[in-house]
């Protein structure tokens, strides 16, 4: 079995959640939080403000762990294991690379969009099932 390793960033700003657009598989064309797969030899903090570079246009974010206890997952042959972060933005984000869009939305607006599996998770996870 194949493991991976990923990251993804929870970032808030007045009562909304900061999601990118997927423009590449997996689950392109859904909103997902920041973040993405940690490189050979590469810590989780520093794969989580590589994909935040890469994606959102962040330079200077400093993500701090907020879940201790990775989620492991076994699918369609790859065990994977998502280490989450939260962090605060010093500059307005733009779509970059992977991402073909940016935006905030709220909670309540998250609940009627196509989410990517990982991010309805961990927002269910850090809101107590509000999704």
């Amino acid at each position: 079995m194949i493991q991976k390793m990923s990251v993804a960033i929870l970032i808030e700003r007045d009562d909304k959640i900061l999601l990118i657009k997927r423009g590449v598989p997996p689950e392109k064309g859904s909103w997902a939080l920041p973040g993405g797969h940690v490189d050979e030899g590469e810590s989780p903090r520093d794969a989580a403000i590589r994909e935040a570079k890469e994606e959102i246009g962040e330079t200077e974010i400093e993500p701090e762990p907020f879940d201790i206890n990775p989620v492991e997952e076994n699918r369609v042959g790859k065990r994977l294991k998502c280490h989450y972060f939260r962090g605060t933005l010093k500059e307005e984000p733009h779509a970059k690379d992977d991402a073909a869009a940016v935006g905030w939305f709220t909670l309540e607006q998250i609940k009627t969009m196509d989410i990517a599996y990982y991010t309805r998770f961990i927002i269910n996870r850090t809101f107590e099932d509000q999704l």
